[in-house]
């Protein structure tokens, strides 16, 4: 399996506003409102993306024996590294915020990514993340930069 390495230059201005605002306040609270937010934010364009290009079957419609169909478990996740998450080699220990685009895990889903010696690959999830990373970049550059800007002016207007 590929993997994709993002990596971002050119923050030091907003990581030393974020410093200076760690130091002011709780870091995990301060890292939930902005990096975990930035990085759910950019990353909707490949949830969108995914959701509209998972497998769906229009002539099997839901029933007892096919209750969902994949583009429905389609989710976007972010949140701060778990122990579970460090244990991936796509995650690492210095990572301090992670977005993720996922469906519901199953033979089928993994069959229809990645194929079978029966079955050849139909991945929905890789193309969409490697069409849309120069704009998951951007948006995240420019989502946590908003903000930090707001939490610095709340925490100004504290201190007032």
């Amino acid at each position: 399996m590929a993997t994709e390495i993002f990596r971002i230059d050119g923050l030091e201005e907003l990581e030393s506003k974020l410093s200076e605002i760690m130091a002011l306040g709780r870091a995990d609270a301060i890292a939930r409102q902005t990096l975990i937010k930035a990085a759910k934010t950019a990353m909707e364009p490949v949830f969108y993306e995914v959701q509209s290009t998972a497998p769906y079957d229009a002539e099997k419609p839901r029933d007892a024996r096919n209750p969902i169909h994949m583009r429905d478990t389609v989710k976007l996740e972010a949140r701060i590294p778990n122990q579970t998450d460090r244990k991936s080699m796509m995650v690492n220990q210095t990572d301090a915020a992670i977005a993720v685009v996922s469906v519901k895990k199953s033979a089928v889903s993994l069959a229809q990514e990645l194929g079978t010696k029966k079955l050849h690959a139909q991945p929905f999830l890789r193309p969409a993340l490697a069409r849309h990373k120069d704009n998951v970049v951007a948006a995240f550059k420019d989502e946590l930069q908003t903000h930090i800007n707001l939490i610095a002016a709340k925490q100004a207007r504290r201190k007032k």
